[in-house]
């Protein structure tokens, strides 16, 4: 069955150690002057100038600092409600103070997302692991984001062995049969990716985020 392209952005699935989905969110911070919108399940990067706060990560072939994590929703004093608002998204706007945000960084996590098409399917039928791009690194798109859900429209493209791309492909997703992204030889199969250029692995940004 051919896939649809509907990007939620990044699952949590698991973490290379094997460990269940219950590792803890960690706090960063929003500035309430961040006009970006956040949706839940889009990668974040540092502000730079280093500043604490982190924004929307964005697009472009060389990231200019390295992943914060994955956005999970946020809390924050909301102006036009004088009252502790909790959501899925931030809307870029509407905050007293900083905002709270709450991010997937386990530098072991692994995502599951959707891709873009062209080179992300294992080739041949019925399907194998010829030409599969296990263990290439690919790039993020930010795709469009669901103000009414909150939930994000990232998905990756562009695998290469550039490293300094921010995911690498860990495993095909093929199950359950049927399910929207699972036939892999087709454009639009969903990817399990872990995080290659991240704030907290030893190899990204050690002389620190500047």
């Amino acid at each position: 069955m051919a896939n649809n392209f509907a990007p939620t952005g990044f699952a949590p699935v698991n973490t290379s150690l094997g460990a269940a989905i219950n590792w803890k969110l960690s706090t960063r911070r929003i500035s309430a002057a961040n006009a970006t919108p956040i949706f839940k399940g889009d990668a974040v990067t540092p502000v730079l100038p280093a500043s604490g706060y982190i924004t929307q990560a964005t697009n472009t072939s060389t990231l200019t600092a390295p992943l914060a994590g994955i956005f999970w929703g946020c809390q924050y004093l909301s102006t036009s409600q004088k009252r502790i608002v909790w959501s899925s998204y931030w809307p870029g706007a509407d905050a007293t103070g900083d905002v709270t945000a709450y991010v997937y960084d386990d530098p072991t996590a692994r995502f599951m997302v959707q891709t873009s098409g062209g080179g992300f399917q294992i080739a041949g039928t019925p399907a194998t692991f010829t030409d599969s791009p296990v263990g290439q690194y690919c790039n993020l798109n930010v795709g469009v984001g669901n103000t009414l859900s909150g939930q994000s429209g990232m998905f990756v493209d562009t695998i290469a062995t550039t490293a300094t791309f921010p995911f690498i492909i860990t495993d095909m997703v093929l199950d359950p049969p049927g399910s929207n992204g699972t036939d892999a030889t087709s454009q639009f199969n969903y990817v399990v990716v872990g995080f290659n250029n991240q704030w907290l692995r030893s190899n990204s940004a050690v002389t620190g985020i500047a």
